[in-house]
């Protein structure tokens, strides 16, 4: 099956932020079909496949320089193109996470420079909603004198259960909690499930389990993965594991955290020692066994995404500009080099779509 795929990346002098691939599951091959041009830095895609949209964390040049032009906007997915809809600006730096509620009723982002989160309206077509967006900004900092010298918002998603927006601040070490069904008055903090890492760990990415009551939170400082029950009135430690061997000491930073098509293994990306760990997942109890510690042959994993039928993963090697697929073994949770690399532009973000259509016959 042939899948249309885009890939979000940083800019260069072109400002081609949203590439357009399609992507073969059977053989892992993929080939680029256009690009959304005109604007900057797409940070972090989402996808509605029923409407079908899809939402970008970018810069738009209309909204100013990089410190003040950061919007989340809107595009209409028809056949191999995208077409903008419409955009609002957030007024600080271009989110660097953006994702659906459960509901695709609003559109939530996360703002790593100013540590700026909200939630963003969506009418029944898919369009962003004319109201601002409620927000919040975090203060504070960490121990770490670099990273932690402030907030630092990396990531926005709502539980599946609708009732919670959780902001992952990578500054505070804290995962903090914001009641969703009255965010039309404003966000409001919900200090008892706040949940807090050790300390420069570091909180980047969380993700929910399909059953709902599994969360998984990825650190980016300390390369570890905790899981976490979500019992709707709290998030309870359940284990933490490295991303990383033991007989590793140099530099690395875990990026990205995504979960099997069957929920039953977890796989975390590293940035410095240019893997991807696989843990193997007790949906019961949470319970984290290691898989595999797969290196790949690209700098900076950013972001990587399996294909459907998940024999192949395609992954954005930020640091060396590349995007490649990679062949995944499920029984033992390696990767191994499929594809040569394919030259783009620090790519940082990559959603699959719809299968294409195949060209109609002269």
């Amino acid at each position: 099956m042939k899948i249309l795929t885009y890939v979000g990346c940083y800019t260069d002098a072109r400002r081609e932020g949203i590439h357009i691939f399609e992507s073969d599951t059977e053989t892992g091959a993929f080939r680029r079909l256009g690009v959304v041009g005109g604007i900057e830095n797409a940070i972090f895609l989402a996808l509605s496949p029923a409407r079908p949209r899809l939402y970008a964390a970018q810069g738009l040049p209309a909204y100013g320089d990089r410190q003040t032009n950061g919007c989340v906007a809107a595009y209409a997915v028809s056949g191999d193109t995208l077409t903008p809809l419409n955009h609002r600006p957030v007024g600080v730096t271009p989110p660097c996470y953006v994702a659906l509620a459960p509901d695709e009723r609003a559109v939530v982002f996360a703002e790593y420079a100013h540590a700026v989160s909200g939630v963003f309206e969506l009418t029944d077509e898919g369009l962003l909603a004319d109201t601002p967006p409620a927000t919040v900004r975090h203060a504070g900092r960490g121990p770490d004198p670099v990273r932690q010298e402030g907030a630092h918002a990396h990531c926005a998603v709502v539980t599946p259960d609708g009732r919670h927006l959780c902001i992952a601040d990578l500054g505070l070490d804290q995962v903090k909690v914001y009641d969703f069904p009255s965010r039309a008055a404003s966000l409001t903090e919900r200090p008892g499930l706040t949940f807090s890492s050790a300390p420069a760990a570091g909180p980047r990415h969380l993700l929910f389990h399909p059953n709902g009551s599994l969360a998984f939170l990825l650190h980016e400082l300390d390369n570890t993965l905790s899981s976490l029950r979500y019992t709707g009135d709290a998030f309870q430690h359940l284990q933490t594991v490295p991303l990383l061997p033991k007989s590793f000491s140099g530099f690395s930073k875990a990026s990205a955290v995504k979960l099997s098509a069957d929920g039953r293994r977890l796989f975390g990306s590293n940035r410095g020692h240019d893997s991807i760990a696989a843990y193997d997942l007790d949906p019961d109890t949470g319970r984290l066994t290691l898989a595999a510690i797969s290196r790949l042959a690209g700098q900076a994993p950013r972001d990587f995404t399996f294909m459907p039928g998940e024999r192949f993963a395609l992954v954005g090697h930020q640091d060396s500009d590349e995007l490649m697929a990679y062949a995944y073994e499920p029984g033992s949770g390696r990767l191994t080099p499929a594809s040569a690399p394919f030259p783009l532009h620090r790519p940082v973000a990559i959603v699959f779509g719809a299968p294409r259509e195949p060209a109609a016959s002269a």
